[in-house]
């Protein structure tokens, strides 16, 4: 079973792997596009609303609940019965996201002041123009995820994993469409509209073809419903916790100079890639997992739990590593050929490690959310949430003044830990999903040793390197590109040797595991 896991996530993770470098290349569009600075800060709040509804409503608490739901609901009844309550949250779902939209369209400046209280009255005109457009995002996105979890919770993985994919395809033909014809940032966002409902096309059409319909809801399926709204509520506020910390931090750096609120967006995106490729994909395939555990052998699930969080340990701490190592060379990249951005790496590179801190932990509380999802104790999560919220609130106020933007991000590390600290009490005490105490120290141990090791024989390969090509002597003129000793150190060749150094460090990971003992039932 847990191969099957492992399987099932990496096919899902493979995906996200690609979507994520297709991502980079919209990025890389973006700051073309965008620059860094008043209109950036501008198109990135105004979008932080809808984008914060997707992440919650389409990627979190609602296939959190649904998920489950569905599991519980085809276990019980049958296909039709899982059809029923795909309709029935189909259409009341979007009903109340409708609702929600008109709200925020009639209103929309009244929003942009409460999250960008800092901004002037003309970028908050500004921002609250762009909102109307893009607010109509979060239907069609919000539409696909029903599907989605309808397919999730019959491991049917292929379109909820390729989708994101599709979606970045569009999103960067939408992007050079308007930098080819210098077209409006409002003409961007009516492209942004366009391919999210593509997106929700697509959930629609797999949902149908794998057997799937709509049918009317009988007694029963209004009672399923019932208890996913009862249940939405707290996972509204836990599983989009991250989203939630990262709205108040944007009401806190909308006082920051221009352009501080667009790095707090990169960093945050960059975290984000290994959460999404890694955690992301493994979370989605154990929600179902762990649901079906609950209901068949409840035993099995403190093993398998373990099982989870010592594969997260051991695949994001060399991520962590390298994406450290190489902060200041990914944004150098990504702010090649902007004057303005590039003169913001530094800043942009302190904002990163100091969401870096909190890594490991952002990606381990998805883990223990699935699990608090599959047992329906959604009041748990919402503890923790008020908790992290707290602490993120008050240390930047009190970082804020003194480190700005790193500050700000450095606040949300720390409340990810603090949550963790919640989560493992929590689980230890009261539901006795405990693990051997002696047999984590040991791995902990192992890990560390090899990631010592391991990151030691890469920091002198990467030396090494880097000084035989600096002492090399050579200009190569490439139609509009220059390829000499700089090309290849400071900017985006530098990554035709460090891409592949890179790998090999993550197979000596892979390879060596054993000779330190560490056992990882994923792979063994």
């Amino acid at each position: 079973m847990s191969r099957s896991i492992l399987k099932q996530s990496s096919k899902i993770g493979f995906f996200a792997l690609i979507s994520r470098c297709i991502a980079f290349i919209r990025e890389i569009l973006l700051i073309r596009f965008l620059s860094v600075g008043d209109s950036s800060d501008i198109f990135y709040t105004a979008f932080r609303i809808p984008n914060t509804m997707r992440k919650i409503f389409a990627e979190g608490s609602l296939s959190s609940v649904l998920v489950p739901a569905m599991i519980n609901s085809e276990h019980t009844g049958g296909k039709d019965s899982l059809n029923r309550l795909t309709t029935l949250s189909f259409i009341i779902i979007e009903s109340i996201m409708f609702a929600i939209c008109l709200v925020v369209f009639f209103h929309a400046s009244w929003f942009i002041k409460c999250i960008a209280p800092g901004f002037s009255p003309e970028k908050m005109a500004q921002c609250a123009s762009l909102l109307k457009i893009l607010i109509s995002f979060i239907l069609c996105m919000s539409s696909g995820a029903i599907f989605a979890s309808a397919l999730q919770s019959q491991r049917k993985f292929f379109m909820p994993a390729i989708a994101p994919s599709l979606s970045n395809v569009l999103y960067v033909a939408a992007l050079v469409i308007c930098l080819y014809f210098k077209l409006s940032i409002a003409a961007f966002c009516y492209c942004m509209i366009v391919s999210s409902f593509i997106f929700f096309l697509l959930h629609i059409i797999a949902y149908m073809h794998e057997g799937y319909y709509f049918q009317r809801a009988d007694r029963s399926t209004w009672h399923e419903f019932k208890i996913i709204l009862v249940q939405f509520l707290p996972c509204f506020f836990s599983v989009g916790i991250l989203e939630i910390n990262h709205f108040i931090n944007t009401g806190f750096a909308s006082y920051l100079p221009g352009g501080s609120l667009t790095l707090l967006r990169y960093a945050y995106q960059f975290v984000n890639i290994p959460i999404g490729i890694i955690t992301a994909s493994l979370v989605t395939v154990l929600l179902p997992h762990f649901s079906k555990l609950r209901l068949e052998q409840p035993k099995e699930l403190a093993g398998q739990l373990f099982e989870s969080i010592k594969f997260v340990i051991w695949t994001t701490m060399p991520i962590c590593f390298l994406l450290g190592f190489f902060s200041e060379t990914i944004f150098q990249t990504l702010f090649t050929g902007d004057a303005a951005a590039t003169s913001k790496v530094l800043i942009a590179q302190s904002i990163f490690i100091a969401y870096l801190v909190g890594l490991l932990f952002f990606s381990l509380n998805k883990v223990f959310l699935s699990v608090f999802y599959a047992l329906q104790l959604t009041h748990i999560p919402v503890i923790s949430t008020f908790i992290s919220i707290t602490i993120n609130i008050v240390l930047n106020q009190l970082l804020m003044k003194y480190y700005g933007a790193a500050g700000i991000a450095f606040s949300s590390s720390v409340a990810a830990i603090a949550q963790t600290i919640f989560f493992m009490v929590f689980l230890h005490l009261y539901l006795k999903l405990s693990w051997p105490k002696s047999e984590s120290l040991t791995f902990l141990m192992r890990c560390l040793a090899q990631l010592t090791l391991c990151c030691s024989l890469f920091w002198a390969s990467h030396q090494s390197l880097y000084f035989l090509i600096e002492r090399m002597s050579f200009t190569l003129n490439l139609y509009f590109i220059r390829v000499d000793q700089t090309f290849f150190l400071d900017q985006i060749g530098s990554w035709a040797w460090t891409g592949p150094l890179s790998a090999l460090f993550l197979g000596l990971m892979y390879l060596t595991r054993k000779n330190f003992g560490i056992k990882l039932t994923y792979f063994d």
